[in-house]
């Protein structure tokens, strides 16, 4: 590789070259929202969840399903917020200087998450100018399917029965959240290993092949721009209202950033309303269950596997950290993702699964999360865990920031509502109605107990605005 002291991490081919970490900011100068306790965080957490099991691979569930988003764009937008943000900041910290706040991510869609600092710097990802991967899995047949787990301690490493085995070795551990976003992880790994060797392909782009260093640059740009352009053009296509994106950028694609206000900042930053609320909207999109390929999740219970769940055989949940993949799980992408994929299907499979609805709910197995602390913790719950971090920054209500913009804001009756365009639109059969009824009856009584009478308080005089 590069000679000594030289510069050799393979950034340079990113959007931002030696930049060891990134910052966040603010965007808006708004007073935050009305700040509650943490029972009344608790209660509106709770009411976002909606008990949901979820249902076998050949059936639809209407008012949950958005047939445009297949499942597969909910946990690649997982990681693409992995690979702009990270805020290690405890959630038990009362407040946070959102102006002092590290990023230790760059704030740019580089993959420093993928390629860490590069292979002199970080070795231990590296075979040569490949990406390191795990033992070969298989998919059960599938067109396109992953072909190995992510890199992993092994069982034998010592001292024995640390809890360190099955541990991923990769540039960001919340790439192995779960079962499904580290083989998106390590889809970008297979893609990288595939670009670095094609001779025709970097030669075709212009590379200069005489160096290691040379080369792995030049497919560390391929990766990246391709990264960068199915984000904008794909990704942002599906998930934002249409025409959205046009609104932002200009012909030939260069931003029109008229509401990144700092911009007289001397460095980027991730906008705190964006990586404490407006991104968290994925949330919403996760399924409480998948099939992963055509065995996996599609048996004779006709049941999928659970996303969370705490039962500790590795074979009834997609739980991560470690997430070893057992035999045959790996993903058949034509489930997650549509196009020419061309997936292996049975009779009346619906594939690819579509991602849930974006609206106001989180699926049950969101309000027990297995990594954190043991059962009865408010912060299992990640609504909770949402909310209170929005309210350490401090964020300002959607409603407010949205009359920043020019935009009316939504009232209250929708914004408490239990949430799904379906619902007026087409009859649903008595289950569902009481399902909604329910979810409905939760949150109103929780906006009585809560925002109401805070609204009340504030019309007395009795409690300041913040």
């Amino acid at each position: 590789m590069a000679t000594h002291g030289s510069s050799n991490r393979g950034l340079e081919a990113g959007a931002m070259p030696d930049v060891a970490f990134g910052r966040f900011g603010q965007m808006f100068d708004l007073q935050p929202a009305a700040r509650l306790p943490e029972a009344g965080l608790m209660d509106i957490a709770t009411a976002m969840i909606k008990t949901d099991p979820g249902k076998g691979i050949k059936d639809s569930e209407m008012i949950d399903e958005n047939p445009t988003i297949p499942a597969g764009y909910t946990y690649f937008g997982q990681f693409i917020d992995h690979d702009l943000t990270l805020d290690t900041t405890p959630l038990s910290d009362a407040e946070i200087d959102t102006s002092a706040l590290v990023d230790f991510r760059s704030a740019a869609l580089d993959l420093d998450c993928i390629y860490g600092r590069g292979p002199d710097d970080q070795p231990y990802l590296y075979n040569g100018l490949k990406l390191r991967v795990g033992r070969p899995m298989g998919s059960a047949g599938a067109t396109i399917g992953t072909k190995h787990d992510l890199l992993r301690l092994a069982e034998s490493v010592p001292p024995a029965n640390d809890g360190r085995a099955g541990v991923a070795v990769l540039g960001d551990k919340r790439n192995d959240e779960n079962k499904i976003v580290s083989q998106i992880h390590g889809a970008l790994i297979a893609f990288h290993n595939k670009v670095v060797m094609d001779d025709a392909l970097l030669t075709a782009f212009g590379a200069d092949l005489t160096t290691p260093t040379s080369r792995f640059r030049a497919a560390a740009t391929l990766v990246r721009w391709h990264y960068q352009w199915v984000v904008v053009h794909d990704y942002l296509d599906r998930i934002c209202e249409q025409g959205m994106k046009d609104e932002v950028l200009n012909p030939g694609g260069s931003p029109r950033l008229l509401h990144y206000r700092k911009q007289d900042a001397k460095y980027a930053y991730i906008p705190v309303e964006f990586s404490g609320a407006a991104f968290r909207f994925g949330h919403s999109m996760v399924r409480p269950s998948y099939a992963l390929n055509f065995v996996v999740g599609t048996g004779q219970a006709d049941t999928r596997i659970a996303l969370f769940s705490r039962d500790p055989d590795p074979r009834k949940n997609l739980n991560g950290f470690p997430g070893t993949l057992p035999d045959e799980w790996g993903v058949d992408w034509g489930y997650f993702l549509d196009g020419p994929l061309k997936p292996k299907t049975g009779p009346d499979f619906k594939v690819p699964q579509p991602s849930y609805r974006i609206d106001a709910l989180l699926v049950d197995p969101l309000a027990d999360l297995p990594e954190f602390l043991a059962a009865g913790s408010p912060f299992i719950n990640l609504a909770f865990r949402n909310l209170q971090r929005g309210q350490m920054l401090g964020l300002p209500s959607g409603q407010a920031v949205a009359a920043e913009l020019g935009i009316v804001p939504l009232p209250d009756s929708i914004l408490w509502d239990a949430g799904s365009s379906q619902r007026a639109k087409t009859k649903l059969d008595p289950g569902d109605t009481a399902d909604f009824e329910k979810v409905r009856a939760a949150r109103a009584a929780v906006k009585a107990k809560w925002a109401d009478s805070i609204l009340a308080r504030w019309a007395a005089g009795s409690l300041p605005k913040p």
